[in-house]
């Protein structure tokens, strides 16, 4: 009888089949259930090694012993069992040899992941929003702006990496533990706790965790008048200070205090205002500047009110065809003056007047003004943002992109900052990358209209009309629904489908607002059409909107246009080379397009 013949006769094979198949199951379920149980990360990996190690020892067992009517009987001495015994030691060795290759790979990634994370994060914190234990809805505001406060006073402290509301808020209501929170915003310490109103008085309880450890490092719960709630705000965030500085090493205390307000009904209205400002949206923004105006009118004294007006105001119009640039520019112009003058040390309304000059063209006094933001407060994503904009936007790409890659790290949830980053990304020729750098936040958010316009026009310039299409008539779907059927007809122009003129021609007479607007059957911002008419075979009809939209743009968003290459040869028109001259920028893709040429 052969070899085999006796491994079948042995039951060899079905119980070599019966073992695998149960092993697998085992090793499936302890990669669920023990991560789940906080084991050690090896652990799923050390089940699969003791699965892998009995499999060569249960088939030996098998062919050693005879499971017979009349019983289990041994036999050791057939012909054969050196051949077995010795496949066995061979799938032994491979298991011994895959469990320590694939342990000393995992050592190796994880010390260089976890020695690059505290290279770069250790003096980082992210500070979650406060749960709501008023059993009120209507108080979620106010738990969320207690988080909010505090991290601004944290994000003042030199030296100290705050994550940005957008990216820490995002976890609200989540069932995601504190590690993982920390691994995915990429910070080392993270602030949680918890908020009890009840008439008067509330109950504050905040707890300070060193994810690197999983340990407690400091908590306190704090019972107050809700008068003395500004002050809460402030203790709390000198006890983190003081916690970092011992824990960490370096970390100065944060800045001198805000002046802020003392009056609850003008705090509770700031506090609506700016969630909703953080959360954009043409009604939403509305809301904001209504609930700022309550809070100014409420403490004619209250700074932040009024810096939350000029914030409103400068980026309104971008959102809003129910008000021009040159309405709302005076009113955030006065806004913001008016809150520096009650205290010069806030940070916002600086990057208000930033965005003022860089309308105006005024390149170098909107960086200064950017950067004085940050100076103020060195966690401010969005200072990072609009500075990013404002460098990529008058040629210097990279600066931008670096300002930016900042802002992204700080605030790595944030639609609109990714929306603005992808866009750089775009005039840098990196499609794939803008396309990436989007592709999370579409997995988990399918109708991000900041994502999906600026991966549709990364595929637009990539030439992927289909992708393209699929974005930009999601987009419109969010956007702006009446003009899905105008999405189409474009899209169908450039596959040859349509008439091409006839679409540049209708697309060349949109206004620049016209996209925020229910009735104009458009869905493209003014920033993409130029490149849509170029492909489209209307390269002069670009140029000729360029002209006329540049000339009287108001927000300086034009720029945006001018700097993608999806223009093309466009960038070497004697025209648009005055264009770019006249808006006080320079065309990093001239050199390159235009080589040889006058």
């Amino acid at each position: 009888m052969s070899l085999f013949d006796e491994l079948r006769r042995r039951k060899v094979f079905k119980v070599g089949a019966a073992y695998l198949v149960v092993g697998w199951l085992v090793i499936e379920v302890a990669a669920t259930i023990l991560p789940q149980l906080n084991f050690p990360e090896w652990a799923p990996r050390l089940v699969t090694l003791l699965i892998l190690l009995g499999l060569p020892i249960t088939l030996v067992l098998a062919w050693m012993f005879d499971v017979t009517p009349e019983g289990i009987q041994a036999d050791a001495s057939k012909a054969g069992t050196k051949a077995v015994i010795a496949v066995a030691a061979v799938l032994l060795a491979l298991a011994l040899g895959w469990y320590f290759r694939d342990l000393s790979h995992a050592g190796k990634a994880d010390q260089a992941t976890a020695q690059g994370n505290a290279e770069r994060n250790a003096r980082s914190i992210a500070v979650l929003p406060f749960v709501n234990m008023s059993g009120d809805k209507d108080n979620e505001y106010f738990s969320d702006g207690i988080s909010e406060e505090i991290l601004n006073v944290l994000a003042r402290t030199p030296g100290l990496l705050v994550a940005a509301r957008t990216s820490s808020f995002s976890f609200k209501g989540g069932k995601k533990e504190v590690p993982e929170i920390a691994r995915e915003l990429k910070v080392r310490m993270v602030l949680e706790g918890s908020v009890r109103k009840q008439a008067n008085r509330v109950r504050i309880t905040a707890q300070l965790i060193d994810a690197s450890s999983g340990y407690h490092v400091w908590s306190q719960t704090y019972d107050r008048d809700l008068k003395d709630i500004f002050a809460i705000q402030d203790e709390i965030a000198k006890a983190i200070a003081d916690e970092l500085k011992v824990k960490l090493g370096g970390v100065a205390g944060p800045k001198a205090p805000r002046r802020g307000t003392r009056n609850p009904q003008a705090h509770d209205y700031y506090l609506r205002g700016l969630a909703l400002w953080q959360k954009r949206g043409e009604d939403g923004l509305w809301q904001a500047l209504d609930l700022f105006e309550k809070a100014a009118a409420a403490d004619p004294g209250f700074a932040e009110a009024y810096a939350g007006l000029a914030n409103v105001y400068v980026i309104l119009p971008d959102w809003s065809a129910r008000i021009s640039y040159d309405d709302s520019r005076p009113l955030a112009l006065d806004s913001a003056e008016r809150a520096l003058a009650l205290d010069a040390t806030l940070p916002e309304p600086y990057i208000a007047l930033g965005y003022l000059a860089d309308g105006d063209r005024r390149r170098d006094t909107a960086v200064a003004l950017y950067r004085r933001s940050i100076a103020l407060r060195p966690s401010y994503a969005t200072a990072y943002q609009w500075l990013g904009n404002s460098l990529w936007s008058g040629g210097q790409l990279e600066p931008g992109l670096a300002m930016l890659e900042r802002a992204s790290a700080l605030d790595p949830r944030s639609e609109i900052i990714a929306n603005n980053h992808g866009m750089a990304l775009n005039a840098a020729g990196r499609f794939a990358d803008a396309k990436a750098l989007c592709a999370p936040i579409l997995k988990s958010t399918p109708s991000s209209h900041s994502c999906l316009e600026s991966t549709g026009f990364a595929a637009l310039q990539a030439g992927d009309l289909s992708e393209a299409r699929a974005m930009f008539t999601g987009y419109a779907a969010v956007t702006n629904p009446g003009a899905q059927a105008g999405v189409t007809g474009v899209i169908d122009a450039l596959e040859g489908k349509g008439d091409r003129h006839a679409a540049a021609v209708r697309l060349a007479r949109f206004q620049p607002q016209s996209a925020t607007d229910p009735s104009s059957g458009n869905a493209f911002q003014p920033y993409v059409i130029p490149t849509l008419l170029v492909q489209l075979g209307e390269p002069k009809l670009a140029l000729s909107n360029l002209q006329s939209w540049a000339g009287a743009d108001g927000g300086g968003m034009s720029e945006w246009a001018v700097m993608q290459p999806g223009l093309g040869q466009l960038h070497c028109d004697p025209g648009f080379v005055a264009l770019v001259k006249m808006i006080k920028a320079t065309d990093p893709h001239y050199a390159k397009l235009c080589a040889g040429k006058p």
